[in-house]
């Protein structure tokens, strides 16, 4: 509507200069142009009062005197001048990103930092703009996503909470969405992310000293685990050698013991000619001194 009033003034302006044309003649040619360009400039600032276009990914909330009384979807729109106009609403899927306090069950403060995604209900747009206007992420979203922390967070210990993150994080998007469906805003599946959960420096040493102790009880374990492991490998090999003595003497009982010792003989032989044989009846011969006793004899 500006251009219109530019255009009256110049038009206006044309007029005034005219009626002095006489005493004048030079503004003459001046006020015409200005009695034509005038009117042009009226006409096109009201073409341009009375068309509006409502860009891909939005929609157009109509307003008539300040009041809200229509939604037009995207594409161009005639209004009146003066009269109505359009107020945007972006229906894409938008983030909002926001950091929330709140405290756990053994009354740790958390600070979790998180990222939304959220779009409007296109076809509630013109409802939601009536209830709430244009700035819906400071009345509506900021306060949903905090409360929401607070209420899940409470639930849990803090070890929990990072311990159970998932289980955490789709409990505070179904708060989310509960609380945003009433205002005609759509939480996306998933749209709900928890980027980061901060705690006290007290707490994250306790869970520091935590972790190495839990580490220094899982290696304890191994140690011990080792332990009884060579134990029962040396009971059974204890066990192995005290069944092997146990046949051996029942062969000795069953064999008269000849058998058994011409075994072990064999078994411990180096390969080498005795120098001494014996027999049953305990007499012993000293097959060296024979031997030598043969190769004097027979030079």
């Amino acid at each position: 509507m500006g251009l219109v009033v530019i255009g009256i003034i110049i038009l206006a302006a044309g007029f005034a200069l005219r009626a002095n044309a006489k005493q004048q003649p030079q503004v003459k040619p001046i006020a015409s142009l200005m009695m034509v360009g005038g009117p042009l400039v009226a006409v096109f600032g009201f073409i341009s009062a009375s068309v509006v276009i409502v860009e891909s990914g939005y929609t157009g909330i109509k307003l008539r005197l300040g009041a809200a009384v229509d939604q037009v979807p995207e594409g161009m729109h005639f209004l009146a001048p003066g009269v109505e106009k359009i107020a945007l609403m972006e229906v894409r899927t938008q983030k909002e990103e926001s950091m929330a306090t709140a405290a756990s069950r053994d009354l740790q403060p958390v600070t979790a930092s998180l990222a939304l995604n959220f779009r409007l209900d296109p076809s509630k747009a013109s409802d939601l703009y009536k209830e709430v206007g244009t700035d819906f992420k400071n009345r509506i979203i900021a306060p949903s996503v905090q409360e929401a922390i607070k209420v899940v967070t409470a639930q849990y210990t803090a070890e929990d909470l990072i311990r159970q993150r998932q289980k955490v994080k789709n409990e505070v998007e179904q708060q989310i969405a509960a609380r945003l469906a009433k205002y005609y805003l759509i939480v996306d599946p998933g749209g709900l992310s928890i980027t980061n959960f901060e705690f006290s420096e007290e707490f994250n040493k306790a869970i520091e000293q935590k972790t190495i102790a839990q580490q220094e009880a899982e290696k304890q374990r191994f140690v011990l685990a080792r332990a009884e492991l060579e134990k029962q490998t040396k009971v059974a090999q204890a066990q192995g050698e005290a069944e092997a003595a146990k046949l051996n003497a029942q062969a000795l009982q069953a064999n008269g013991g000849e058998l058994v010792i011409a075994r072990e003989w064999i078994e411990k032989w180096d390969g080498k000619m005795p120098t001494v044989a014996g027999g049953n009846s305990g007499y012993m011969l000293d097959l060296r001194q024979i031997l030598s006793d043969a190769q004097k004899s027979n030079p």
